[in-house]
């Protein structure tokens, strides 16, 4: 099937009037409550953002968003409901702005508006490249792998694939209403670092240091976190009919040869340009760490 590819500036005035008219608008990047009143100016049949299970709360109202370590890591149900409450909606950070246009969005709808709530997204394109964290270690030839907490980081992952195919089960059957997305076998960081080796032909010595760590230190990857973060599907498939389209373990072969083959030959920040913020390969201070522990 073709299709049309049209390139806008949603800051523009009148920018997404074009879409007037149409049965379904699914917004991939909607992040300020002035793109959740944006949408509801259209002309549409139906509407689907794409937030962040990020939004969810404890019940002392720790967020991932404020967390740096183990103790005001949020302590959240495993896996996650929807019903779990969010954060207070608001300007402060990432989470507080998607609580705030999701509200918007549930709230003062005319026409349905559904929430999709992913977690590490991953797939083809994909421009923060998490799996690059170990991609590139294994291009080059890094000899060790340090990983905090043993290893047993346990961040729920969502490939591309499997958000199309929660969204296309909703446009069949538009609503107001909230679900997750994630892969049903989400791995542990151990097991991503373990499977991104094999698949790019190189094996680390995995140096497991016992205890978790704070944002930024030594063994921290994109997928640590001190305490679970998993979320329920069960409601997308008992209210949708809801299976996945991959799984986590069919689809990293996939990612993991896309990025090999997006940046050869290439700076990899111009093509991961949101993982050139956040993604670190401080080789140095590993190496300091791995020779500073105790010999075996």
């Amino acid at each position: 099937m073709g299709f049309d590819h049209v390139t806008l500036d949603r800051d523009a005035e009148n920018a997404l009037s074009s879409a007037d008219g149409f049965d379904l608008v699914v917004d991939v990047i909607p992040f300020e409550a002035a793109h959740a009143e944006q949408l509801l100016r259209l002309d549409v049949g139906a509407l689907i953002a794409i937030s962040s299970a990020s939004v969810y709360a404890d019940e002392q109202g720790r967020t991932l968003d404020e967390a740096q370590g183990v103790d005001d890591f949020p302590e959240l149900p495993v896996p996650i409901p929807e019903t779990q409450p969010t954060v207070a909606p608001g300007e402060a950070t990432y989470s507080t702005k998607k609580a705030k246009l999701e509200r918007i969005l549930l709230e003062k709808g005319r026409v349905p508006a559904a929430i999709v709530r992913p977690c590490a997204i991953y797939g083809q394109g994909d421009r923060m490249g998490r799996e690059w964290f170990f991609v590139k270690r294994a291009l080059d030839h890094r000899p060790h792998v340090v990983l905090t907490n043993g290893g047993a980081g346990h961040f729920h992952t969502t490939a591309s694939q499997n958000i199309g195919e929660l969204v296309r089960l909703i446009a069949a059957q538009p609503r107001t209403d909230v679900f997750n997305c994630g892969d049903p076998d989400p791995p542990t960081v151990l097991e991503i670092a373990r499977a991104i080796g094999e698949e790019a032909g190189h094996r680390f010595e995995e140096v497991l240091l016992e205890e978790p760590a704070g944002r930024g230190e030594v063994g921290q990857t994109p997928w640590s976190a001190a305490k679970p973060l998993l979320v329920d599907m069960a409601k997308a498939e008992r209210e949708l009919g809801y299976r996945a389209a991959t799984t986590w373990a069919e689809a990293l072969p996939l990612q993991v040869r896309w990025l090999i083959d997006a940046t050869r030959d290439r700076d990899w920040r111009e093509v991961l340009t949101r993982g050139a913020d956040y993604l670190k390969f401080d080789y140095e201070s590993e190496d300091e760490l791995v020779a500073s522990l105790p010999k075996a």
